[in-house]
């Protein structure tokens, strides 16, 4: 069974600092953006309230 991926808007500078790779890939390219704290993301799986741009 696959874990599930922590949500970019759960992130905090810890995990965006131990993982910045993961963290680039999620954020290139932006499609969506969380309604709730406005971070913008590739796939929408990653956010919690997103919005297409």
């Amino acid at each position: 069974m696959a874990t599930k991926e922590k949500q970019l808007c759960k992130w905090d500078r810890k995990d965006i600092s131990k993982n910045f790779k993961k963290f680039a890939d999620m954020v290139r390219k932006p499609k969506y953006v969380c309604k709730k704290c406005g971070r913008a993301a590739a796939k929408k799986i990653w956010l919690h309230d997103p919005a297409a741009l």
